[in-house]
């Protein structure tokens, strides 16, 4: 069973997260934002952890830096009227994820599965061999497999991948994508890396009308897990 934590100052909206969570066979704790500082020993205990933010993008920093302090687990930040630069930024300091309040139980619920599963399979498998779904990718020979068939990767493909699978569950930025790929290289752009993306998504689909790459507008692409583990199915 895996322990979640929600640190919010308003728990009314994860009520129904809570009972879905519960319903899976989670078990739920909360506590309050300044809680957080004065629980180090507990925090330590919690698989995946939920942090509900305000506008206040100062202040949401530093919550997301206490909570990261105290714990290695994944981080998923819940909030409202942020705009794509500030997402971009309070990802930037730790976050696997975010979700934008109100949201689906349901979903986020199959979000934290997905995480938790690969998690798993890292830790079963070994950080340099990694599964997902019919997917497999071994990071020290630069090997991917679908369904144990061999994907030839070009050299800038496979970099690409190789980023999305690191930074799993986040939205990752064209421009930190091309540098990790082209390094300082001025003449690569973002038609260039959306030419590579596309003939990487084509050769990385496992079933037809399935995109393992998903494109969040105006902010970068990120890795669909949940998708690789229903492609498994």
């Amino acid at each position: 069973m895996y322990n979640i934590l929600i640190v919010s100052e308003d728990p009314s909206p994860f009520a129904e997260l809570t009972d879905y969570l519960r319903r899976e066979f989670f078990s739920v704790y909360q506590l309050n934002c300044d809680e957080v500082t004065r629980s180090s020993d507990e925090m330590r205990q919690y698989d995946f952890i939920l942090l509900h933010l305000t506008k206040d993008s100062e202040n949401s920093i530093k919550r997301i830096q206490d909570v990261k302090k105290h714990s290695s687990c994944p981080l998923y930040i819940f909030s409202h009227g942020h705009n794509h630069d500030e997402i971009v930024e309070l990802l930037g300091h730790g976050s696997e994820g975010h979700i934008e309040v109100p949201f689906v139980a349901s979903v986020v619920a199959a979000r934290i599965k997905a995480v938790l599963r690969f998690l798993h399979q890292v830790k079963r498998n070994g950080a340099n061999i990694m599964r997902f779904g019919k997917l497999t990718l071994h990071m020290d020979n630069r090997e991917v497999l679908i369904d144990g068939n061999h994907i030839p990767l070009t050299n800038v493909e496979f970099k690409i991948f190789q980023i999305l699978v690191e930074h799993r569950e986040t939205v990752v930025s064209k421009d930190k994508i091309i540098h990790h790929v082209w390094d300082e290289d001025s003449s690569a752009t973002d038609n260039a890396l959306g030419i590579h993306i596309t003939r990487l998504r084509k050769k990385l689909t496992c079933n037809p009308g399935c995109d393992l790459i998903e494109t969040v507008w105006g902010l970068g692409y990120r890795l669909n897990l949940e998708l690789c583990e229903k492609q498994d199915q």
